[in-house]
């Protein structure tokens, strides 16, 4: 379950993560003061206080924050200056971070960079790039967001900011934390720590320990983690800083819950609501109170806990804040749940419910439906008990999907990062390479002036072999690269399409695969313990179901073993001559039963002298496929028609349906490995998006093309060609 609230120091000079952001008053006055100056402003100037204007207003009105930043860049270009246009292309930038667009935030940083960079000002270059990596770090893009911070440190370390070289080592310490890279995190973070160290910067140094102390609790050092937040704390309490101590007294408190030291735990997050009272910080006394509520009931003091929890409920309701709103709910239910008190766990747990369904985060709903489950199961409503218990398992495979997704990112982010690193480090040695040839050069040349006089033909001679030598030797470098660069290409295209197939088979396996299983499971689960209860018509109705979640799987399996044999090529291909129509008419009866049942009717217009050269038994496979697809995707009482026309050199095969249609978004998408489309029918069959996949390679394995028409809400036709007889001839 989510119970506790842990607060981390993780961004140096723009916040905490645990407080809202100051509210910065705006001046009526200050603000009609800088507009009376526009008047008889300088456009240079004018870009600068339609900035400063813009930014009073973020987090408060953003279009009015719009409305300035795109005065700052008509001055802008009325001025078109450097300086200028970096102030400008930053404002708007900030404008989209502060409505949380960071892709077209991104777009404005880069612009304001490049203007930037022709300035050549040292410190505004570091300004946008920390920028820049924090857009990178928001859409996802881990490693450009390190770059991004590198090459900002690199410039701090030139003009000797000390200040930013710390933070900006600790900005890629907490990238590295998001990819879930923790030594890297740890490395980093400890290199932060040192410059604060070196530069007598306290509380920045004390941010960095409370950063690597929840590194080390994470990797289960719990040792260490006690030590750099006691450290932390030490550093906060020096500075009188009361948020820091706030914050760091909350993390020992986590750290020794997790431990079961829950007498520990209880003194370190009272401390901690102390100092949060002491700042009026609301969202810090919610979350020690919610983390001191679950420790006494953890401790079986279930009263105790559920006045604390009441009392952090009243600060998430005044601070709208919904997860915590919902976090402590799910607690409050749990707590009654522990102490046996039905009614109670059940309307708590109904009044978090609702709110959970609007969060992005799915595990809140996810618990919801655990706590509902267990209390329908106490209840001895085991119907009740399974439906819910269904859905958190169900929500069980999003989020192992999101997981899987995710450590995907990770992975690949990491890999990048690491060859990037490798990159660099061997255009470090290319260039020490290049210094030394350029120092041996010089002495050569020194000595080449001492003997001139006396040696000047043999010089000569000497130069041009040297000159000749090492035309050659970039010649064949130069081919090495070539072929080298080639290589890396097909490599990379390899790798690609394996990371495909790869993804393909995991989304199978994670969910698809899991689905026919949990009903097989279910269900039988069910008839094995309430057989005696059931009568023959729901037991019958039971067995239909495992019967047909057996029939799906067994269908899902067929497809992913065709599907693996193709990529791994081991179908065989032996085209023929045959008569279109007996196979057409031999798939029909295998789906007949299929069709009768949803009362679709099949009709069939192939004239029997129809025949083409290719893989009968591969073409009997897409024939099947695709009447499948028209049945699953077509709504009771409709119809199936299969056509079959000939042109000069191919025959071209239709079969469309009354169905439901697929969006033109999709349409798009249907034959792509890596967006292929996999949606439940009009009776809910599954499906596993490999079907059409299938069809795709094997009619172009026959020398064939498929595609497909549809309009959505009256149904699909989808087509392909083979070959004739005649074209073959």
């Amino acid at each position: 379950m989510i119970k506790i609230k842990l607060y981390i120091l993780f961004i140096l000079g723009s916040g905490l993560i645990n407080i809202s952001v100051a509210q910065q008053a705006i001046s009526r006055n200050k603000i009609d003061s800088l507009l009376k100056l526009t008047k008889s402003a300088s456009e240079e100037s004018k870009v600068v206080i339609y900035k400063q204007i813009s930014s009073f207003y973020q987090g408060k009105n953003n279009d009015t924050v719009f409305y300035y930043a795109n005065l700052s860049l008509e001055s802008a270009n009325i001025d078109k200056s450097d300086n200028s246009f970096y102030e400008a292309f930053k404002s708007l930038g900030n404008a989209y971070a502060d409505k949380f667009d960071y892709a077209h935030a991104l777009e404005y940083f880069l612009k304001s960079k490049e203007y930037c960079k022709k300035a050549n000002n040292k410190s505004n270059i570091i300004d946008i790039q920390i920028l820049v990596g924090k857009a990178y770090r928001n859409i996802k893009r881990f490693s450009d967001a390190i770059d991004s911070y590198k090459e900002a440190y690199e410039v701090a370390k030139e003009i000797g900011d000390f200040n930013n070289e710390g933070t900006l080592l600790f900005k890629i310490a907490n990238v590295y934390y998001d990819i879930n890279d923790l030594n890297k995190a740890l490395e980093y973070a400890i290199k932060s720590a040192n410059i604060f160290i070196a530069n007598n910067i306290e509380l920045d140094k004390a941010k960095a320990y409370n950063f690597i102390g929840y590194v080390h609790m994470v990797l289960k050092n719990n040792d260490l983690a006690e030590e750099y937040y006691e450290k932390a704390y030490n550093l906060y309490l020096k500075g009188n800083d009361l948020v820091g101590l706030s914050v760091a007294l909350n993390n020992l408190g986590v750290m020794y819950s997790t431990n079961k030291n829950n007498q520990k735990a209880i003194e370190f997050y009272s401390k901690s609501l102390v100092y949060a009272k002491q700042q009026n910080d609301d969202d810090a006394i919610s979350t020690a109170m919610n983390n001191i509520g679950m420790i006494y009931v953890e401790m079986g003091e279930i009263e105790k806990g559920l006045k604390y929890y009441f009392e952090s409920q009243e600060y998430s309701v005044k601070l709208f804040d919904k997860t915590g709103y919902i976090n402590t709910f799910n607690n409050i239910a749990a707590a009654y749940l522990q102490a046996g008190n039905l009614q109670k766990a059940n309307e708590y747990v109904n009044k978090a419910l609702p709110f959970a369904g609007k969060l992005t985060d799915l595990a809140y709903i996810q618990e919801c439906y655990q706590i509902l489950s267990q209390i329908y199961s106490m209840k001895g409503m085991f119907n009740k008990a399974f439906e819910y218990k269904s859905l958190q398992l169900a929500y069980n495979d999003s989020l192992y999907t999101r997981q899987q997704t995710s450590s995907i990112l990770e992975m690949q982010t990491r890999f990048e990062t690491v060859a990037k690193e490798k990159e660099i480090q061997l255009l470090k040695k290319d260039r020490e390479i290049g210094v030394l040839e350029v120092e041996r050069h010089k002495s050569f040349q020194k000595y080449l002036v001492i003997f001139s006089i006396l040696l000047l033909i043999s010089v000569i001679i000497f130069s041009l072999r040297i000159k000749r030598k090492n035309n050659l030797l970039l010649s064949v470098k130069n081919r090495e690269l070539e072929q080298i660069n080639k290589k890396l290409i097909e490599s990379e295209q390899n790798l690609i399409e394996l990371n495909a197939t790869k993804d393909k088979f995991f989304s199978i396996i994670a969910h698809d695969l899991k689905n026919p299983f949990n009903a097989l499971l279910g269900f039988s689960q069910l008839l094995e313990r309430n057989y005696d209860t059931y009568t023959k018509t729901e037991i019958k109705e039971y067995i239909n179901v495992i019967y047909e979640s057996s029939q799906s799987l067994f269908k899902l399996l067929d497809n992913l073993l065709q599907w693996s044999r193709t990529q791994t090529g081991s179908i065989t291909y032996n085209p023929e001559i045959f008569n279109l129509l007996p196979v057409i008419k031999q798939e029909i009866t295998y789906l007949q039963f299929y069709a009768d049942k949803k009362k679709i009717a099949i009709k069939v217009t192939v004239d029997s002298t129809i025949s083409a050269f290719a893989d009968k038994n591969i073409i009997s496979t897409v024939i099947r496929n695709l009447i499948n697809n028209a049945i699953k995707f077509t709504n009771s009482n409709g119809k199936v028609e299969i056509r079959a026309v000939e042109t000069i050199n191919e025959i071209e095969v239709s079969i469309a349906d009354t169905g439901v249609g697929i969006d033109v978004d999709d349409l798009e998408k249907l034959f792509q490995l890596n967006s292929s489309i996999s949606n439940k029918g009009t009776a809910n069959e599954e499906g596993t998006g490999l079907g059409l996949l299938l069809c795709k390679e094997f009619i172009e394995r026959n020398g064939g093309r498929i595609w497909a028409n549809s309009n959505k809400g009256k149904g699909s036709t989808f087509y392909f060609t083979l070959p004739k007889e005649t074209a073959i001839n």
